[in-house]
């Protein structure tokens, strides 16, 4: 779907190619409504909603009232076009789920959604993991499961191109604290495993702008603590 400047969209598009958002799917929610600023300063629609990324029809009021503090209310919100930053897929940022950031969780006006549902699902995922890598690697010692599962959390963190290739000769030494005659080695989850770690050396890796920026917040997180822990030192 073309998304150029000037063009109308229409509620008649084409969607089947957008996002699957879980709870409001991917075609737009029609209400009938169009709003329009008026002469007397009375209807605002979101500044990140200009008319050429809304659909036509789908406004729905705002509650002023519940809204963080702002120079400008927003009056209505509208269904609107996005293109993912990360998968670089449209999605819609729907007037339903906008009434929800703004009024239930108090999101400033100013916060905009960029990416598309799954890769906020996957950017939540991720992060946690990567606070579980961080808990399982600073462990003095760890049981078999706990091994496993940070092999787990390293694979899974390559895969989705967050960690590089450096973290595969760790996830290899961990594999090697099990003894060759383990009965562990011969288990289903244990295999599984190794299976995936090959199939990700054999396959073509980029870090993706999610990983970076995750990586980035998580260096931070981390020179952080390696520093309070130097100040706790006797």
């Amino acid at each position: 779907m073309s998304k150029g400047r000037g063009r109308r969209n229409s509620p008649d598009d084409d969607y089947s190619s957008f996002v699957e958002h879980p709870r409001y799917g991917h075609k737009p929610r029609i209400t009938g409504r169009n709003v329009h600023k008026d002469k007397f300063g009375d209807n605002y629609s979101h500044w990140h909603s200009p008319i050429e990324c809304r659909i036509p029809n789908t406004a729905i009021a705002a509650d002023t009232s519940r809204q963080p503090r702002a120079t400008v209310p927003v009056t209505h919100y509208f269904d609107v076009i996005r293109e993912c930053v990360d998968c670089e897929r449209n999605f819609i940022f729907f007037a339903d789920e906008q009434k929800f950031w703004y009024e239930t969780l108090k999101f400033p006006l100013e916060a905009d959604c960029i990416r598309c549902s799954e890769c906020r699902r996957i950017q939540r995922e991720s992060r946690f993991l990567r606070e579980r890598y961080e808990t399982l690697i600073h462990l003095n010692e760890r049981t078999t499961d706990e091994t496993l599962e940070l092999i787990d959390c390293g694979i899974t963190l390559m895969e989705r191109n967050i960690f590089g290739d450096k973290v595969i000769e760790k996830v290899r030494s961990w594999f090697n604290t099990f003894p060759k005659d383990a009965k562990i080695r011969k288990h289903k989850t244990f295999t599984d495993l190794k299976s995936r770690l090959e199939t990700f050396i054999s396959t073509p890796k980029k870090i993706s702008k999610l990983g970076q920026h995750i990586l980035r917040s998580f260096q931070i997180i981390s020179d952080h603590n390696a520093a309070m822990r130097e100040k706790r030192k006797p």
